[in-house]
């Protein structure tokens, strides 16, 4: 670990790149990067025409306690205090799971799609921290957005987010648990989630990051994972305007079953990630 002496940068990088890799910390040297970078208030590519920079004690201090917490599998969004996602920077905390970069291919193809003629109404189901509702409608300037979620605790943290991101003329936050409801409090064009998929059996094999600080809730779902799919398709089916859409990020396990789920009352496209697994869908009511 990093000790109180004359130490430059690249020498830093190097010491807490190889102490994250001995906790286990799989993208330990860009995550240092990130660490000292923060800790500078630099960009983390600025760090690479700085190598030769001597750091002061302070400066060590503060890095030293930023990689400790790495070390001990505090997400690095959290310790950073936020994460880009979709061209906004969002609060991140514990209330919320992280937003997760392959989300992001959910509201680019959604986005895509729609274009930004779309002026429709969009509903989050289980907004957590508001990335997607607001990535939305922050790219579809005509549109407007309802965020719903069972956890007040996510709802405070998506609202701070919403604030922040200058939506709230166009983006309003709900507490509402659509599991236990057959339609939502309104009508809309587009229905747009990613909802708890994991078996338990899955989230047993998730790094300490997810087990320890992402709401188990956000990610676990029963019937196997399915669950919760079921339950927003039955609810888009009721709550959809004629012609309306519906978009999901789904598991990596469970295409098969969301086509069955889709083929009676929706035409439907299954999207690859960028490791062309399949796993979202964008489906439109019939």
């Amino acid at each position: 670990m990093i000790q109180n002496k004359s130490l430059s940068i690249l020498e830093v990088i190097n010491k807490s790149s190889h102490f994250l890799e001995k906790k286990g910390v799989e993208n330990h040297k860009t995550d240092a990067e990130w660490l000292i970078a923060h800790t500078l208030g630099c960009q983390r590519m600025d760090l690479y025409l700085r190598f030769g920079e001597i750091l002061s004690d302070s400066i060590l201090e503060k890095i030293r306690t930023f990689v400790i917490k790495r070390g001990e599998r505090i997400p690095l969004q959290h310790i950073l205090g936020s994460v880009p996602f979709a061209g906004l920077q969002l609060k991140c905390d514990n209330r919320a799971l992280v937003p997760r970069h392959e989300t992001e291919y959910l509201v680019d193809f959604v986005t895509q799609r729609l274009t930004t003629n779309f002026s429709g109404k969009i509903a989050d189901l289980g907004c957590g921290s508001g990335a997607i509702i607001l990535a939305l409608c922050n790219q579809l300037p005509r549109a407007t957005g309802v965020g719903y979620d069972k956890s007040n605790c996510a709802l405070d943290l998506a609202e701070e987010n919403c604030h922040s991101s200058g939506l709230s003329s166009r983006v309003s936050l709900q507490n509402f648990n659509w599991l236990e409801n057959e339609f939502l409090p309104d009508t809309f064009d587009l229905i747009i989630s990613n909802p708890p998929y994991l078996s338990k059996k899955e989230w047993l094999t998730t790094e300490p990051e997810v087990q320890s600080h992402d709401p188990i809730t956000a990610l676990v779902a029963s019937q196997n994972g399915f669950s919760d799919i079921k339950k927003i398709v039955s609810i888009a089916q009721k709550s959809l305007c004629e012609g309306g859409y519906l978009a999901l990020e789904f598991g990596h396990k469970q295409a098969v079953l969301l086509e069955e789920l889709l083929k009676e009352k929706f035409d439907f496209e299954i999207i690859r990630d960028q490791f062309l697994v399949r796993r979202f869908v964008f489906a439109t009511k019939i």
